[in-house]
């Protein structure tokens, strides 16, 4: 019993050393596995320079992060940090950052380091030492200057990034050829400084070409507000806004977006996160490459190159870039854009999308045209057929030229008359009325039907088709409609058939009667003989508001004849009636308060306002006469006091006798130019100039005495009472012959802010 007792214990002792020496062997294992894992790992740790809501090193990050995870062999660990050294802070923030990153990765050091950001190189080469002693730096975002300044050690290598702002600003010189204007926009920071050096240095690399305006170390609404003014012809070239002029911090990105919805002139920048939120584009990299170019690098040091062996490297991936978009927005042509440009954001053709289908499309389409001309050749049997196919082709044709309109033929042998249920309508033929010739012709007005008859008769001896306008009543309203008709010979020559269309012109008619009985007013009205110039002002001066009433009265009629008047609108007219009335009530007595030396009702006035209200009451006057207009009006152009009424009575004047003046010149060569500026004596002036046979040297000095005129039923009171007008307003008025021909009249008028300042 003892032995066995003994046997136990020694076979319970042999178990427990083999148990430990089982434990202690997998220790070991899993000791050097770890140790084994542990140095197969790799750690990176991405600086960022900025915080998490700049998203150029974001996007950097992400497409690097990505790389790395694809591409590298070893198991990568990536960390990273938002260093924020854009924004102003204390004098303390460095040093809590160094040492909060030597304490966090003391224990587990980074095997690489990359820097996000220009701001990141330079502070990684200051406390390396601290954070991340001896490991290898591989930055982006680093222009040659910063790398050259931040001088760093051999190994620290990366990825200059250019930002050529010349190629930039050479793709708006191709989109804007004719731009003499360029506005550089940088914020305070010490990015956007760096900026400011390479943007001077750039425009003046380009001589005298451009009038150049820095908007830099303004405030932001200072920046927003001096945006505002710049000309749409201009050239804008946004860089980067981290800090505004009073030292408030901000995105470029969204700044850039800001600024450039606001913008009248199109904005470029050579960086790629604005390209999409406005700005046309510019020569760029994009932040995605410049990420993957850094991500190689980094695998490369992994793999065991000595990164001082590694030189840093530019980014192949630069380019023009422009979004399509914005370059609709400005009115930009693509056809301007540089070769090898990639245009984005431009919806793909049909072609693009589906060029085999088209081409399918194209080849089978064919295929059926030379299929059906072929069966037509071969079943062709007789002259007939193909002259039916004719006039079908040619009844098509009319359709597709006349949608809307009514078609008809007439067969002059058999004496059988075929057309549309349109055109029944517009004779007002019923149903029950037989379709013929007669009962179209009897339809149309007695005094116009010889006439129609008349011309069918002479276009059947024509090859040109007939065209007459004839009126017809319905239900005691006039109408007019034009008859279009075209005689086809038979076999023999003769006009055998007639085929054609009849349209309704009545709105056109009814406009031209109205348009014709306006012009007739206003020359009835200048041509009545006054005894004085008080009376003659009065008449010169009340033909706008009348003219204005007459017609806002005509559109009262027309509306309320409707089967469904609009009352609201209604009201609308014959309140601007009204208004009309009230208004030359008011000329009235202001001329009359005038010629008295009286007190007048002052406004401001803006000179642009009144120019483009002027012109579009002459709008028809102008076509009728075939005259162009050109405006050359100066954007921001502050405002005068006056009375808008008669300054705008001055303006119709002189345009009226530029339209008179004109009368002997070729149709080509009427133009009518009118501009305004700020002058160097700082008035306003509007010049309005014609390209008729100017003044005589006699009838120049004379021009502004009353009833002195040149034109055959002129009352010679217009000139006289614009330059009461002016005078009266504190300018003055004057006529000359212009250099290249015409005469030119010019007004001045003080600014309002001089006036006030004088009162």
């Amino acid at each position: 019993m003892e032995a066995f007792g003994c046997l136990v214990v020694s076979v319970v002792a042999r178990t427990f050393r083999a148990c430990c020496g089982l434990v202690l062997l997998l220790l070991i294992a899993f000791v050097s596995f770890a140790a084994a894992a542990e140095e197969s790992t790799r750690r990176i740790l991405m600086l960022h320079a900025f915080n998490y809501t700049f998203p150029a090193t974001t996007i950097v990050g992400d497409a690097a992060r990505k790389r790395l995870l694809e591409r590298s062999s070893h198991k990568i660990d990536i960390d990273g940090e938002f260093l924020d050294l854009a924004r102003p802070s204390d004098s303390g923030h460095e040093d809590r950052l160094v040492a909060f990153l030597r304490e966090k990765y003391a224990h587990s050091p980074p095997d690489v380091v990359m820097t996000l950001g220009s701001l990141a190189l330079p502070f990684i080469v200051r406390h390396r030492d601290a954070i991340a002693p001896s490991a290898p730096v591989v930055f982006t975002g680093i222009s040659p200057a910063t790398y050259s300044a931040s001088r760093p050690p051999p190994d620290v290598t990366g990825i200059i990034t250019e930002f050529n702002l010349d190629k930039t600003l050479a793709l708006a010189e191709a989109l804007q050829p004719d731009a003499r204007r360029v506005i550089v926009i940088a914020g305070s920071g010490l990015t956007d400084r760096r900026w400011q050096v390479e943007a001077r240095r750039t425009m003046e690399g380009r001589g005298r070409k451009f009038e150049t305006t820095y908007l830099f170390e303004l405030s932001y609404d200072a920046l927003i507000a001096e945006l505002a003014r710049v000309p749409p012809d201009a050239i804008v070239i946004i860089l980067t806004v981290f800090a505004d002029g009073t030292g408030k911090t901000f995105v470029p990105a969204e700044v850039a977006t800001t600024l450039t919805a606001l913008s009248p002139a199109p904005v470029y920048s050579p960086y790629d996160t604005y390209l999409g939120n406005g700005p046309v584009g510019g020569f760029i990299e994009t932040f995605e490459s410049v990420g993957v170019a850094a991500a190689d690098l980094a695998l490369e040091i992994i793999a065991g190159k000595d990164p001082a062996a590694l030189a840093p490297r530019t980014n192949p991936g630069q380019a023009y870039r422009v979004d399509f978009r914005a370059m609709q927005r400005w009115n930009l042509r693509e056809g301007d854009l540089p070769a090898g440009t990639v245009v984005l954001f431009k919806k793909p053709t049909l072609w693009d999308e589906h060029r085999n289908l088209v081409l399918a499309a194209i080849f089978i389409f064919a295929l059926q045209t030379v299929v059906a001309g072929t069966l037509l050749i071969q079943r062709r049997r007789r002259q007939r057929t193909e002259l039916l196919l004719k006039e079908s082709e040619e009844r098509m044709t009319f359709t597709a030229a006349s949608v809307n309109l009514g078609l008809w033929q007439f067969d002059r042998e058999t004496n059988e008359l075929w057309a549309t249920q349109h055109s029944r309508a517009l004779f007002g033929l019923g149903e029950d009325v037989p379709l013929t010739l007669e009962a179209f012709l009897a339809a149309i007005h007695p005094e116009d039907r010889e006439t129609a008859i008349m011309s069918l008769r002479n276009a059947s001896t024509s090859d040109k088709p007939a065209v007459t306008d004839v009126r017809v009543v319905l239900q005691g309203e006039q109408r007019w409609i034009r008859i279009r008709a075209r005689f086809h010979p038979d076999d023999r020559g003769a006009p055998s058939q007639v085929s054609g269309i009849f349209v309704d012109l009545t709105d056109q008619k009814t406009a031209e009667i109205e348009a014709s009985l306006q012009r007739q007013e206003i020359t009835h009205l200048m041509r009545v003989s006054v005894l004085g110039e008080l009376s003659g002002a009065i008449a010169h001066e009340i033909n706008q508001p009348l003219t204005a009433i007459q017609s806002n009265a005509e559109t009262g009629l027309d509306l309320i004849a409707a089967d469904s008047p609009d009352l609201v609108e209604i009201r609308e007219v014959f309140q601007d009636i009204v208004d009309d009335n009230r208004r030359a009530s008011e000329v009235i007595q202001r001329l009359r308060n005038l010629l008295k030396k009286g007190e007048t009702t002052l406004a401001s006035v803006d000179v642009n306002e009144l120019v483009t209200s002027t012109l579009g009451l002459l709008n028809n006057e102008l076509i009728s006469r075939r005259i162009s207009v050109k405006l050359d009006l100066t954007s921001g152009l502050p405002a005068t006091i006056g009375d808008p009424v008669q300054l705008q009575q001055v303006l119709l004047n002189l345009v009226m006798n530029a339209m008179d003046a004109m009368a002997s010149t070729p149709t080509a060569q009427r133009l009518i130019s009118v501009s305004t500026l700020i002058t160097r004596a700082s008035v306003i002036e509007a010049r309005v100039k014609d390209c008729g046979i100017g003044f005589q040297p006699t009838e120049e000095c004379r021009a502004f005495e009353p009833f002195y005129t040149t034109k055959p039923n002129g009352l010679g009171l217009g000139l006289a009472i614009c330059s009461t007008i002016i005078e009266a307003h504190g300018g003055k008025i004057r006529l000359a012959n212009d250099d290249r021909g015409g005469a030119v009249a010019k007004i001045t008028l003080p600014i309002r802010s001089t006036l006030l300042a004088a009162q």
